[in-house]
């Protein structure tokens, strides 16, 4: 459990300092909302019954938890992909050397990992798009493997298991792509969006006396409505955000091609 901490990551600190910020502004508000908006005489008595609120509150908490069910096994996809696509790489790259003629289609391989290291990571953490230069890297490998005349039995072997790891390599991408975004149903966006004000509207006209433990339910709800809205946030594009899919298998696969190649890290 120590250890898990030990690796928090420090945005977390300022993430969720502004998020316990607003869930202790948050009474303060609901309390100025009441003023304004409850007459007098209904400062001392519920305005809708606690237990159509309960239903409401549970019928959210089924909303909040298929998003984050979801969202997070897109989010598992995506991270299995990454690591399968930079094992095709490296695959195709050891398949390759006993192939004659085959320096160039190295050398795209070497050149395909660290388009996707410098410029796809960035596009897909600013602009949940994939690179065009990434794109144009993975059509040089493809070219490369054309040119490749191989002879004998031995050889053709090779080339065929080449050409399958260049297909999963392939397929591993276009899925790739695919979990940018938009990996949750829109209109379940709609229903988050409007339950979340449907609980802080609860809170206001549960208990309009605002009690001391009712200031301290507020602040609770709150903190955890505040979460949960975040965390969907963050995971509902696996590339960006604080909690995000890194391009490390790639890059210690680049790093192993520059090893086998014999050139500087």
């Amino acid at each position: 459990m120590l250890s898990e901490f030990k690796d928090f990551d420090p945005q977390y600190y300022l993430v969720f300092g502004v998020i316990l910020t607003l869930s202790l502004a948050a009474p303060g508000f609901l309390y100025a909302l009441r003023r304004k908006t409850l007459a007098r005489g209904d400062a001392s008595r519920k305005l809708i019954s606690s237990e159509i609120f309960s239903l409401f509150a549970s019928v959210y908490a089924f909303f909040l938890g298929f998003a984050i069910v979801t969202l997070w096994g897109a989010y598992g996809s995506a991270k299995s992909l990454v690591s399968a696509e930079a094992g095709a790489v490296m695959v195709a790259y050891r398949l390759s050397v006993p192939l004659p003629g085959s320096e160039g289609f190295r050398q795209a391989l070497t050149a395909y990992s660290k388009a996707v290291v410098e410029d796809e990571w960035p596009a897909m953490d600013h602009d949940q798009s994939m690179s065009v230069r990434a794109s144009d890297r993975l059509g040089d490998i493809w070219e490369a493997f054309y040119a490749m005349k191989p002879t004998g039995a031995d050889n053709q072997s090779y080339y065929a298991g080449l050409g399958q790891a260049l297909a999963d390599l392939n397929r591993q991408r276009v899925a790739r792509s695919q979990t940018l975004s938009g990996n949750l149903y829109p209109p379940v966006w709609i229903i988050l969006g409007f339950g979340l004000l449907g609980v802080f509207v609860g809170l206001l006209l549960t208990n309009p006396e605002q009690t001391r433990p009712q200031v301290a339910l507020e602040i609770i709800v709150a903190f955890l409505m505040f979460s949960c809205v975040y965390f969907i946030l963050d995971i509902a594009t696996p590339f960006s955000g604080v909690l995000n899919v890194s391009a490390a298998p790639f890059t210690e696969v680049h790093a192993g091609m520059l090893t086998l190649q014999g050139a500087p890290r």
